[in-house]
């Protein structure tokens, strides 16, 4: 956990970050990853934006199990790089097809696919880290608090959300999406996860997927949260403020919650807030 006086002068109230860009691979996604690979018989095919092919791939190698990454023709060179360094087979698809090509690929050499936000051990992953701010949290009177995350697909989101209100913590819990990607506000309305047309893109690579987990949505229906969206023109303002305040080199979707309390969307009741940083595989540049 990190904090800086700095960044709660700033902001007006009491920052703490959770920051897991020092996770293996970069990212939350390994705490997922290294479960559903251990499961995995044989090898494992992992499709994905970045951070969770880079964590699959690390997790593989650490097993030593093979794998074969999918990964979108529009992914930053960076994590292109990051997957290749972990020795795993690399393939390129169209973002559009990367779930239909790992499926595929995984029927062929009669490995598993591991889905980044559908499988289960993805969210119990996730599940690990919300505990890890669950008992932060009480060790001292929560009553004001906000935890805010992320949402993509939702897995990290339902994972915090399901550990947070499995030990009791009353904290408000915040859901940011892209505001061009409203994924989790569209199954609201529907009841249900639909499929969205986004409005527009997002720096936020990690943040595309066009329609939010099935057991995400059971879960985060259930765990009283709250759904919110922020624009781009506030990711870069908190990469920088998150860098310069805390030491923290994160990724413009890692920065999206602290993109949230920048926007003034967490309610102002909340003395204390907690901010998941959720993946810093960006380059020094």
């Amino acid at each position: 956990m990190r904090s800086s006086s700095v960044l709660d002068a700033q902001i007006g109230r009491t920052i703490h970050v959770k920051d897991e860009t020092v996770q293996h691979g970069g990212s939350f996604k390994f705490r997922g990853a290294v479960l559903g690979t251990r499961n995995a018989e044989r090898g494992v095919v992992a499709a994905g934006a970045g951070n969770f092919p880079i964590a699959v791939g690390l997790a593989a190698r650490t097993l030593g199990k093979p794998a074969c990454l999918l990964m979108p023709n529009d992914v930053p060179a960076f994590k292109r790089e990051q997957a290749r360094q972990t020795g795993a087979e690399i393939k390129i698809a169209e973002r559009s097809e990367l779930t239909d090509y790992a499926q595929m690929e995984a029927r062929k050499r009669g490995w598993r696919s591991l889905h980044a936000f559908e499988d289960i051990e993805m969210i119990v992953g996730s599940y690990t880290l919300g505990s890890e701010i669950a008992v932060t949290i009480q060790a001292s009177s929560p009553a004001s608090d906000a935890v805010v995350v992320a949402c993509g697909g939702g897995g990290l989101a339902a994972g915090v959300a399901l550990a947070l209100r499995a030990r009791a913590v009353p904290a408000a819990i915040y859901v940011v999406e892209p505001a061009t990607h409203p994924r989790y506000a569209r199954a609201r309305e529907a009841g249900m996860p639909v499929r969205i047309d986004p409005t527009g893109d997002t720096m936020c690579d990690a943040l595309r997927p066009r329609q939010m987990g099935s057991h995400a949505f059971e879960i985060l229906e259930r765990s009283n949260v709250q759904v919110c969206a922020v624009g781009d023109e506030h990711v870069h303002d908190a990469s920088a403020l998150l860098h310069g305040t805390c030491g923290i080199r994160v990724e413009p979707s890692g920065a999206l919650a602290m993109a949230a309390v920048l926007a003034g969307v967490i309610g102002k009741e909340h003395s204390r807030v907690w901010v998941v940083a959720c993946g810093g595989n960006v380059s020094a540049a």
